[in-house]
């Protein structure tokens, strides 16, 4: 009998004894024939670059977004998202085989699947699987790619073409121009500097206001407990099949990860316009060194009555500032960082003038580091009572939508503060101890 390892053993037992087989190597053929039957009469219409036209991806899985965004519906540009994600598997005892499936970024043996994808998360193909050695990295892995045409993809592909892609891919990024293509990834922050410019920082949310369906469609594959779990390596051979069996049923039976309407078109052209804007408040900030001062006398919130008048702010307005949910969502945990001894959230703020506030926010990365930052806000506009922001962290000079730490502020000022909003206590406090907490001993209570 072909070896069998003994995860799969014990799959085939349970399979066996869940649909009364009596045998376990009959359940092992049938699951080989249902495998191919998968990848011969299923997969190859929907899943790799020849079962969709590229006339199709623009009109039924381009989002408009992406469109308004990239391409402004000027041209038939077919725009795509690649990124690879990882498929753990176990330790080799083939030596060199373990060297290069071991990622030193992940610290254990996978490999690398990439994924191709239309801006809605419907995916055009999964290749490879790669090595993770340090020459198999996301670069490396596109240019291996295009130069040896996996499923004739460079057909497929025309000049002008966009690519969505990540930091990762930077050194491939001339090998792509020079293929014809147009690449659209965040920026680097640049040698020395501790914050990305306002017209990097805009960019880089463009991106990501695109690229999240890739991440989505990693996430997606990983719901199925085979990939999520260790894969074990008699299963290599077949790990290929296997992922693009995956990706066809995604493609056939899961709905798309945005669909697109009208009001996205409004929302893509707004930022459009508010990532060609200079951040005001920030060159305020700059050249007024009143105005940019860290040492302040800082005033809890709930001391200071000028805040009374800060605007009420509804969840729609605040989306409408941050351009989506992932701020907002932030803004609740690093709000209770900031809890006081009385279970009350207790931000510091100084009035810089009657609508300029400035206040400090705790990096939830970093114990020791705490970021200032600036809101101009309007009381007697409705319409649009918050007029500007800066902030010290890197993506805080941005103006298409804010960062977190702005965010907060803007949430629990505006928001929060005028709801039933209830701190989320921690329900782990009971369950350690914390040494840096000082315990007063007999000895103490005496000397005192």
């Amino acid at each position: 009998m072909k070896y069998v390892h003994k995860a799969e053993y014990i799959f085939f037992r349970y399979l066996a004894t869940l649909f009364g087989i009596g045998s376990k190597r009959k359940v092992s053929k049938i699951v080989q024939q249902a495998k191919s039957a998968l990848s011969e009469d299923f997969v190859p219409s929907y899943i790799g670059f020849h079962h969709i036209s590229r006339d199709e991806i623009v009109e039924n899985h381009t989002t408009n977004f992406a469109t308004q965004l990239f391409s402004n519906f000027l041209s038939d540009s077919v725009i795509t998202i690649m990124d690879g994600t990882y498929i753990y598997i176990q330790k080799s005892n083939k030596f060199k085989f373990q060297r290069r499936c071991f990622s030193m970024h992940k610290h254990r043996p996978l490999l690398k699947p990439m994924v191709v994808t239309s801006t809605d998360g419907y995916i055009l193909s999964i290749l490879g699987p790669y090595l993770a050695d340090g020459k198999n990295n996301d670069a490396s892995i596109v240019q291996h790619m295009m130069r040896s045409n996996d499923e004739n993809m460079m057909k497929w592909f025309k000049k002008d073409d966009i690519l969505i892609l990540d930091r990762g891919f930077r050194d491939a990024l001339e090998f792509l121009h020079a293929c014809g293509f147009q690449t659209e990834s965040p920026a680097f922050l640049a040698k020395s500097a501790k914050q990305f410019t306002t017209e990097d920082a805009n960019l880089s949310r463009l991106v990501t206001k695109i690229r999240w369906t890739v991440e989505s469609v990693n996430a997606r594959i990983k719901t199925w407990k085979y990939f999520d779990k260790v894969v074990p390596n008699v299963d290599i051979l077949n790990l290929k099949e296997y992922l693009r069996i995956v990706g066809a049923i995604c493609n056939k039976f899961k709905p798309p990860l945005i669909t697109s309407v009208e009001e996205h078109c409004d929302i893509a052209r707004s930022m459009l316009e508010k990532s060609k804007q200079p951040n005001l408040l920030q060159e305020r900030v700059l050249k007024d060194k009143a105005l940019g001062k860290r040492s302040r006398e800082w005033v809890p919130l709930h001391d200071c009555k000028h805040y009374d008048n800060f605007p009420k702010l509804t969840v729609d307005y605040l989306r409408s500032l941050t351009f989506g949910v992932y701020q907002l969502y932030q803004a609740p945990n690093y709000a209770d960082q900031h809890l006081d001894n009385d279970g009350d959230i207790d931000i510091f703020l100084h009035t810089v003038s009657s609508s300029i506030v400035q206040a400090k926010i705790q990096s939830r990365h970093t114990s020791c580091k705490q970021y200032c930052l600036w809101l101009e806000f309007n009381e007697d506009n409705d319409t649009h009572p918050v007029n500007g922001w800066f902030c010290e962290c890197k993506a805080g000079a941005r103006t298409v939508g804010c960062c977190a730490h702005v965010a907060t502020i803007l949430w629990y000022m505006g928001h929060a503060r005028h709801t039933d909003y209830k701190t989320k206590t921690n329900r782990y406090s009971n369950a350690f101890k914390d040494a840096s907490v000082d315990i007063e001993t007999e000895t103490d209570l005496e000397s005192d």
